[in-house]
């Protein structure tokens, strides 16, 4: 929105020039530290990122989701034992 305040950054612009959140290799928020999975610009978040409540069900949800990926990662390279 225009009255957000993210750091040049962190914008990308999509498929139809509308200036987004970008977006890392995974396709997560740019702003989201990975390792904690916490916002790095919180209190510069935009105004769509104000209304997902913290904590709620769907951060819970995308928390599980995203765990439950990296433990299937990590089973998928780790090395087989005999």
């Amino acid at each position: 929105m225009p009255d957000d305040a993210v750091p040049g950054h962190l914008l990308d612009t999509d498929e139809l020039g509308r200036t987004v959140m970008a977006r890392n290799d995974e396709g997560w928020c740019a702003a989201i530290d990975p390792y904690h999975l916490r916002c790095t610009i919180y209190s510069q978040r935009p105004a769509i990122c104000r209304q997902f409540s913290m904590g709620g069900d769907d951060c819970r949800t995308v928390r599980q989701d995203y765990r439950r990926q990296q433990h299937d990662l990590s089973t998928l390279f780790s090395p087989i034992h005999p």
